[in-house]
């Protein structure tokens, strides 16, 4: 009677020093805007608690926010395979432009038999180069400079040259053809006021009208583009600030929370 119970004892017993395992962890970015870690798990409890740590090859630690994570980790978290937890980091205001390393660990209730440590599996995780997103209204300042240039940098889904350079030879070609055409027209008037008689002189004065005619069409044309391609980089650079400004985590937030069983109002602001 006695080996039987012994014998049952041990058998309970087996559970409870069991080890934890976490294997086959898989990691994947959903739309170059979320962070997807799949696991494997073995031996935890409901009590046991699932978390991560993600660290950057630039930035170093990162801090994702709890309420840009789902799936399982924490708590209650079943034992089985493909178990999921997704990091909405874009929403979070980081940008998925550098290689990480996740850090899976769980952490076992106080008093177990089994081994109170936690149980680490790390894998990195190489991501896509870095995400083009088109730039803001600051490359407006750029086609001030070079016209059509500018414009290129605002283009999505990524930069778009096409006709861009072509609007660039056209803008600095009017301008210097109407210049040219300013000093042949000056070069004409010139002679004109040296002439004696005005039959002489009115081929010289006409000239002079035609190239003065030719420089002012040809400089405001330049102009015009010019001006036209500024203000649409503007104008879309502005949508893009706007586009992102909506993707990203605000720096100043109010929340109601509680402390010490009271309402409170949470006041929080990112710098």
């Amino acid at each position: 009677m006695k080996r039987w119970v012994a014998f049952f004892l041990v058998m309970s017993a087996l559970p409870a020093v069991s080890q934890v395992a976490v294997t086959n962890i898989r990691i994947n970015v959903i739309e170059e805007s979320s962070v997807e870690i799949l696991y494997d798990i073995t031996g935890n409890q409901p009590a046991d608690s699932v978390y991560f740590r993600l660290r950057s090859q630039i930035n170093g630690v990162l801090n994702p926010a709890p309420q840009f994570i789902s799936g399982d980790w924490g708590q209650d978290v079943s034992p089985g395979t493909n178990r999921r937890i997704v990091w909405r980091a874009l929403e979070n205001g980081f940008e998925l432009d550098e290689n990480i390393r996740a850090t899976l660990l769980v952490k076992v209730i106080p008093g177990a038999v089994r081994k109170p440590t936690e149980s680490v599996t790390q894998m990195p995780i190489d991501l896509p180069k870095k995400k083009y997103r088109p730039g803001g209204p600051e490359f407006a300042l750029l086609s001030v400079i070079a016209p059509g240039v500018g414009n290129i940098f605002v283009q999505s889904p990524k930069p778009v040259i096409g006709h861009r350079l072509g609007i660039t030879a056209t803008c600095y070609g009017l301008m210097l053809y109407g210049f040219m055409e300013r000093k042949k027209s000056r070069d004409d008037y010139a002679l004109y006021e040296q002439q004696r008689n005005r039959t002489a002189a009115q081929p010289f004065y006409d000239s002079a009208n035609d190239h003065h005619h030719r420089y002012m069409i040809a400089t405001r044309l330049s102009g015009a583009i010019w001006i036209t391609d500024i203000v649409a980089t503007l104008i879309k650079g502005v949508r893009n600030q706007k586009q992102r400004t909506r993707t990203a985590e605000p720096k100043v937030s109010l929340k109601p929370g509680y402390q010490s069983g009271y309402p409170v109002a949470v006041f929080n602001y990112k710098f």
